[in-house]
């Protein structure tokens, strides 16, 4: 078939919800995953079946690859990326592989932090643009998927890599470092998508002198801050600001005294230069690894009686943060509040606790750990934001695997909810008492030993429904079996929100397993499909020749390290299907 080139996408064409094609990660360059489609609804729905499947032949199938590529779709072609690194270009209609990228990703990486993962791609410009995880930034022909240019952000082994969908906006390519539990200094590039060359770089983390360096100690605690930012921004096109959030400091604990800016906080700058806008920090000295690490969603909707433009995100603390567009100040109350203190760990004395509901756990539950700990002391337990010390262990919830982690939310206007995916994670820590600043980028070092809960516990999850004008829960499913011995049923795919009244989510592998849909205002679930690999990706859907699709990739989940039913494949349902 003919490829159609994607334009140079000028600021506001790709700002209105998805429709026919899928042209940018979360759909639009609000990151709402919400298709305008609506041809498949609710009283339909249970007649979606496969109109294609397809396998990549063993792209990315080991235990240390993970399946979270979100596929793009333009003019009846998509676009998708396994967390090899592989791109492929397919017919959106029946499957049919039409060009293959092989990224040969060397084998000596050994700075990643989580698994061996792409987020997605970009588009524009007659290009399909992917962040390889040795740092490097590679544009591809869309018609063929041969190299046009490539460009280097950072060396993995100095503990740089890239997880990230790009983004393609106004002629940019912009993109983040992950990293940073390596010892990396975080920052957001932004790349001229005709050349590769460098237009500008925003660093996360300040050097002495710039704005926000006062929060760091008077040493080099900064050349290895973290603040890595693990996914695609969002844009505001009116107001010409990009959206982003930033990882924990590196390491975790053992730092010297400071809030650590901009660590754990949302980031505005100016879209075409890179210049700060704002900033607001959601945990101040993060020592728990409670970052933001999904996307930011915008929109806009009626809180207190006035319309508010608001960039949001559910977080690993289990909260969703609402914030306005234009300054960066609370959409709804976040108050400052006193939390336990730390003098060991120079701990922050108030942290910010938004209004409404929480969405996953947040204290530890005894049952779920044994005695005493492996040091043979007994555990301490608290609840978030509880320090931990060199002493004994500390037990609190959300644990380092948090409550909302990389998973993207997605944002309904006919429902004004945001959809999340969450797990009820619990972590014990205990610091180790050596100096921040004492470890070269590269090094996986935290700064503390951890304990997880008995193998035999189920690390339960939920799939939640928050209405952003009150920040209150309106439905939430939780899943809480599993089966294979498997001992996590959390919610980690990330989900799509339609105008047919549907909410789609990947569920967890076992028990639940392959892809369901749930009615978007009550949390009814009226159909589901069983994939053979479980899915850790978010859905999408598009429409070719008038008729709607629903697509999604399955890759497998791997569970403490051993895969469960590992894939590389592509799903994709219509009306009527096989």
């Amino acid at each position: 078939m003919t490829i159609t080139p994607a334009p140079a996408f000028a600021p506001l064409d790709l700002a209105s919800p998805a429709g026919a094609d899928w042209a940018t990660n979360g759909g639009d360059y609000g990151q709402t995953r919400y298709s305008s489609l609506k041809d498949v609804t609710k009283r339909n729905v249970r007649r979606l079946r496969p109109a294609w499947h397809i396998r990549f032949g063993g792209s990315g199938v080991g235990s240390k690859y993970k399946g979270e590529g979100t596929p793009l779709v333009y003019k009846g072609v998509m676009y998708t990326v396994t967390g090899a690194g592989d791109v492929f270009a397919i017919d959106a209609t029946d499957g049919t592989i039409l060009w293959r990228y092989d990224a040969y990703l060397p084998a000596t990486i050994t700075s990643v932090c989580c698994g061996w993962a792409s987020r997605g791609l970009a588009l524009g410009d007659g290009r399909v643009y992917v962040a390889r995880l040795d740092s490097t930034l590679v544009a591809l022909s869309q018609e063929d998927g041969h190299v046009l240019w490539s460009a280097s952000n950072g060396n993995s082994q100095d503990g740089y890599t890239m997880t990230m969908a790009p983004l393609y906006y106004n002629g940019l390519v912009v993109v983040g470092l992950s990293g940073g539990e390596f010892g990396a200094r975080g920052s957001v590039t932004a790349f001229d998508a005709r050349d590769g060359r460098v237009v500008w770089r925003f660093y996360t983390v300040p050097s002495p002198g710039q704005l926000g360096s006062d929060t760091w100690p008077a040493n080099n605690e900064w050349q290895t801050g973290g603040a890595t930012v693990w996914n695609t921004p969002s844009v505001d096109p009116k107001l010409g600001l990009l959206y982003f959030t930033t990882g924990n400091a590196y390491p975790w604990s053992t730092r010297g005294p400071g809030d650590n800016l901009f660590t754990s906080s949302f980031v505005a700058v100016d879209a075409a230069t890179g210049a700060y806008r704002w900033h607001y920090q959601m945990v101040h000295h993060d020592i728990w690894d409670y970052d933001c690490a999904s996307n930011t969603v915008l929109f806009a909707t009626r809180i207190r009686g006035l319309v508010r433009k608001v960039v949001a995100e559910p977080c690993k603390t289990g909260w969703v943060y609402e914030l306005t567009r234009r300054t960066g100040r609370p959409a709804l109350d976040i108050e400052e509040k006193p939390v336990p203190q730390s003098v060991f760990q120079n701990t922050s004395a108030t942290q910010p606790i938004p209004s409404g509901d929480n969405f996953a756990t947040q204290c530890a539950r005894r049952k779920s750990f044994p005695g005493v700990a492996s040091d043979g002391r007994p555990f301490r337990f608290g609840c978030i934001f509880t320090p931990f010390d060199e002493r004994n262990f500390t037990a609190v919830a959300p644990g380092v695997a948090g409550a909302n982690s990389w998973s993207p939310a997605s944002y309904s206007p006919q429902t004004t909810n945001l959809y999340v995916c969450s797990r009820d994670s619990q972590s014990a820590y205990k610091a180790i008492p050596v100096a921040s600043g004492t470890y070269s980028g590269a090094k996986p070092f935290v700064g503390a030993w951890l304990s997880v809960p008995f193998v035999r516990e189920i690390t339960t999850g939920a799939f939640t429904a928050v209405d952003m004008t009150t920040n209150r829960i309106v439905w939430q499913r939780r899943f809480t079996k599993t089966t294979h011995g498997q001992p996590d049923a959390s919610c980690t795919s990330g989900s799509l929100a339609t105008a047919g009244g549907l909410v789609f989510v990947g569920l967890p592998q076992g028990f639940y397993h392959g892809l369901a849909a749930y009615d978007a205002s009550t949390g009814k679930r009226l159909w589901r499909w069983n994939t053979q690999p479980g899915i850790e990706a978010p859905p999408v859907s598009y429409s070719v020749d008038g008729k709607q699709y629903v697509a999604v990739f399955a890759g497998g989940r791997v569970g403490h390290g051993q895969p469960v039913v590992k894939g590389d494949e592509v799903y994709a349902f219509t009306l009527g299907g096989r």
